[in-house]
Formats: structure tokens, C-alpha cells, sequence
């Protein structure tokens, strides 16, 4: 068969037959089994469909990760709606447009979360309690028998779920992902890390996020288990929850790794954690080294994106050693070749524009023909990250895309920090570029020109953006500069702030 032949749905009802008393979630005091989820879909779906949801329409989750996120989506891939998972770190500006965009018939959302739509359409809100009380709203809908609403079978390459990324122009794109391509690409991951029902994930990424999804749809593919990690910011807490469950596999960031180290050091007990998965490419090696050396634990690296359902690479530390600012070899039903700005094919060694296809490429983006165009329009998903193939199709990434700022696995285009800027009357001119963070890799830095006159703190900025933008785009560094570097035309030159020395009486 072919990998667009199978969609989520089809991969988790197997496992659900196949394993029905196993467990397949943990997410705090609750502990379900593959059939205990099945019913609870089952539920939820016919729920859905008696309150008029229809294939197509969308469905908002503004959730933590748990067991209630993997319910609602696999029961929007059961009756054809679209999930539309929410960055819950977003400000309720940022939220409002994407939701305008979106139109969702309802919205799942924890209390915590519910102010968060206050600018938004969220159409019907479900509350979803994270302690799963059992008189809570969506804990009667998926514990009571629900009549009527009868499903049809759609076709693998359906659309299942919307992550919307950061925009270049300031404005979120909604990356559409058929259901065929994220079980496609989660059987990819099972295979490419020998994968079975014995595993046990522990999920740290969140779900909105595609690596946290990746994981996670894997997880159903080979029949395993999900220990949900919670948000529970006490990183002993979490360690010790990955000791009692004995967890074998985690893509934890690196911020959370690192406390770990530290108190893995002063324990005689053996870490459970037998695969590792990261990013690809230099400044990794020690934290890997570490992993795989002192933890005994497998570390395989890949490269990805949200527009191809995740790691779309993979290669393991040995031979990231080997083969330094490797991202590693292609995952299975992925294709990758390098292009030149015409869309020109390149050989081995020149380098070009890092260009993907396959089943686990995009259907597009959610109602914006023109980037779709841009994107997909050479027949391959285009990166707009520098890189290049050698002749045994290993993968190298030369750079990434020349604005994007990557911090703590967050994507920000500084077009949307400026954006902050351009409402002070203050502010004459501004700009940001990314700097190197230990903890988050990268965080943003802004350089701040004042009107002739004007007086603005640092302290004043951090809480015009609180309102604005969500806590992972502010600045975390301000430097207030007399102008800034532009070229003959007028362009920001960002490479060159990003040269310029980072203080500590710059932080914000």
C-alpha cells in the first residue's frame, strides 16, 4: 500500500483493536487504555456531529497537553473536521486574528486559558478541565452515551489539523496538514527509530507545536504509551515522574535537559531513557555527548519543518560527529534536493535553497493562495533554508532562513516584533535580530532609535509588548542607538546588529 493510503484514524483504530487493555495515556491521576480512548473519540465524535460540526468545518483546541487534546483530535479526524491547535502562549491580539482566520464552530479551552479569547470568533466554548473532573463539561461528553450522528469514511489525504507559524509579513499562516501525511510521517519516525508498542513516550513539547505532535502521532502509530509531562515547571518534578513511569523516549529542549544532568548526577538510579530525539547541526555536541556517553542513551538528530509534519532527517550522534553541520539522511517518503533561486536543480556540493516532497508535505496554507503559490509552487516545498547535499544524499544546513529567530523552539520573525514598535510615538525607528541565548538558543534583541525629545525605558517597552505579543517574541535585550544600518534602498541590514555585542545592561 501506499503511505497516503493510511490516515491517523486508521493507525489509532488498529492499535485500539489490537492492544484495547494496554494503556496508551497518561496524563496525571488519569490513565486510559487504548479502548478507553476509543470510546471516548467515538463519543466526542457523534457529540460533534449533533451540534451541527460538518467535514471541513474547523474545530479550536486552546488546551495543555493531555489526554482531552489527543480525544478531540482524533475525533476531528473521525468526522472530517479540521483541528485547530492554539498557541496558548500568544497574546489575545494574536489569537483574535488567527481564530478571525480560522472560523472555528468551537472552541475546547482550559479555564485558565478562556481570556485569552476575548478578542476572539471562537464560535461555541467547551471548557476543558485539566484535572478532569468528572462533573466538568467535556468529561460528561465523553463519558455519556451519545445517540445519533452517524460517520462516513473520508479519504486518507483528508485534512486533519491547522498550526499556524509566524508570518514574515507580521500575520500567522494556517499550515494545513492532510491526515494521510501525519501518519506518513509518525510511521516514518517508528521505523526510523525501531519503534514498537513497548515504547514509552514522555511528552514534553507541546502539541501545537509539530515536534510535540510528531511524537505524539508516532506514539499511536506503533501502539505505545504517552506520559504526559504536565506543566509542572519543577523540573525534580517532572524527572522523577519520567523515573515512575519509566519513560524510554523523550525530545525534551535542551533547557529542560540540563537541570536533569545536574541532578542525574547526584542519583545511584538508572535513567529509564533509552532514544533521545533534537535538532540536527552545530551546537548540540556536548549536551549530545552527554546524552549518549554518560545516560547511555541513543541520540538521533534530524531536521524539519511544520510545512512537512516534523523531522523530516534524521541521523544519529556517531555520525553527527563524522560528518560536522550534518542534518542528517532523509526519513523514509521524503525527497530532498537543493535548488537555485530559479528553481533549478543543483549537483552535490553547491550550495542553494534546501527544497522538500513527499506524502508528509502541506496541503497548503489555510486561505492564502499567494503563499501556498511560493511555497509549493516548483513542485517542491521550498525551506528558504541555505544548505546542500553531498553525493550520498547526506544533508547539510549552511544557515538558516536570513531573518528567522529560533528561541526555546519558538519561531519569530522580527517583522512581528516590529511591528510592537511601529505603535510607539516614540520610537523613530527600531529593528531586532536574534542573538545567542545558553538557555534558549537564540533570544531577541532590539535596537531602539527615540523621536528627537522623547524618553523610553526599557522597563516601559517590556510592558507595551506584554500586551501585544507573546512572552517568547519580546525582547529580551535593548539597545537604544542613534540610527540604525540600512542599505541604498532602505533595507534593515539585521546581519549586521547581529554582530554587535550583547551586554548585560542591555537585558530587558
Amino acid at each position: 500500500m501506499s503511505p497516503r493510503d493510511f490516515s491517523l484514524d486508521t493507525l489509532f483504530r488498529t492499535n485500539a483493536r489490537r492492544l484495547a487493555h494496554r494503556e496508551v495515556s497518561i496524563d496525571g491521576p488519569q490513565r486510559l487504555t487504548w479502548h478507553d480512548l476509543d470510546q471516548r473519540v467515538e463519543k466526542l465524535a457523534r457529540w460533534l456531529l449533533n451540534r451541527g460540526v460538518m467535514p471541513g468545518d474547523r474545530v479550536a483546541l486552546l488546551l495543555t497537553d493531555g489526554s482531552p487534546f489527543i480525544t478531540i483530535l482524533l475525533a476531528c479526524g473521525r468526522i472530517g473536521a479540521i483541528a485547530v491547535l492554539l498557541n496558548w502562549r500568544l497574546a489575545p491580539t494574536e489569537i483574535g486574528w488567527i481564530s478571525g482566520n480560522a472560523e472555528p464552530s468551537i472552541t475546547f479551552a482550559n479555564p485558565r486559558f478562556e481570556h485569552l479569547l476575548e478578542e476572539s470568533q471562537p464560535g461555541e466554548i467547551v471548557l476543558v478541565d485539566e484535572q478532569h473532573d468528572p462533573k466538568g463539561a467535556f468529561e460528561e461528553i465523553v463519558t455519556k452515551d451519545q445517540t445519533g450522528g452517524s460517520f462516513s469514511e473520508f479519504e486518507p489525504d483528508h485534512p486533519l489539523y491547522m498550526m499556524y507559524t509566524s508570518g514574515t509579513t507580521g500575520r500567522p499562516k494556517g499550515c494545513l496538514q492532510a491526515s494521510s501525511a501525519v501518519a506518513t510521517s509518525a510511521l516514518g519516525m517508528c521505523t526510523r527509530r525501531g519503534w514498537t508498542h513497548i515504547e514509552r513516550l514522555f511528552s514534553v513539547n507541546p502539541l501545537f507545536h509539530v515536534v510535540g505532535m510528531q511524537q505524539v502521532a508516532a506514539m499511536i502509530a506503533c501502539g505505545g504509551t504517552i506520559v504526559f509531562a504536565g506543566r509542572d515547571d519543577d523540573s525534580a518534578a517532572m524527572l522523577n515522574l519520567l523515573h515512575r513511569e519509566q519513560c524510554t523516549s523523550t525530545s525534551a529542549f535542551p533547557q529542560i535537559l540540563l537541570p536533569w544532568r545536574e541532578m542525574e548526577s547526584q542519583s545511584n538510579r538508572p535513567l529509564p531513557l533509552t532514544n533521545y530525539t533534537g535538532g540536527a547541526g552545530p551546537g548540540f555536541d556536548q549536551l549530545y555527548q552527554f546524552v549518549e556517553q554518560d545516560w547511555d542513551c541513543r541520540v538521533v538528530g534530524g531536521y524539519g519543518q511544520t510545512e512537512i509534519c516534523g523531522f523530516a532527517t534524521a541521523i544519529d550522534y556517531p555520525e553527527m560527529c563524522k560528518h560536522p553541520r550534518s542534518i542528517g539522511w532523509p526519513m523514509p517518503h521524503v525527497e530532498f534536493c537543493i535548488l537555485d533561486p530559479e528553481g533549478n536543480e543543483l549537483p552535490a556540493g553547491v550550495e542553494g535553497e534546501i527544497c522538500m516532497r513527499g506524502p508528509h508535505v502541506m496541503l497548503g496554507y489555510w486561505r492564502n493562495d499567494e503563499a501556498t503559490e511560493a511555497a509549493l509552487g516548483h513542485g517542491w516545498l521550498r525551506s528558504g533554508d541555505l544548505g546542500m547535499m553531498d553525493e550520498h544524499s547526506l544533508l547539510y544546513l549552511l544557515g538558516r532562513s536570513k531573518e528567522l529567530i529560533k528561541t526555546g523552539g519558538e519561531n519569530v520573525y522580527p517583522a512581528e516584533v516590529d511591528a510592537v514598535f511601529a505603535t510607539m510615538s516614540e520610537v523613530a525607528d527600531a529593528g531586532c535580530c536574534g542573538v545567542p541565548d545558553k538557555q534558549w538558543g537564540e533570544a531577541v534583541k532590539a535596537f531602539v532609535v527615540l523621536n528627537p525629545g522623547m524618553k523610553l525605558s526599557r522597563e516601559e517597552i517590556t510592558k507595551r509588548f506584554k500586551t501585544q505579543i507573546a512572552g517568547y517574541k519580546r525582547p529580551r535585550y535593548i539597545e537604544f542607538v542613534d540610527e540604525l544600518p540600512r542599505d541604498m534602498l532602505g533595507k534593515l541590514q539585521r546581519l549586521e546588529l547581529s554582530q554587535r555585542p550583547v551586554t548585560q545592561d542591555q537585558a530587558a
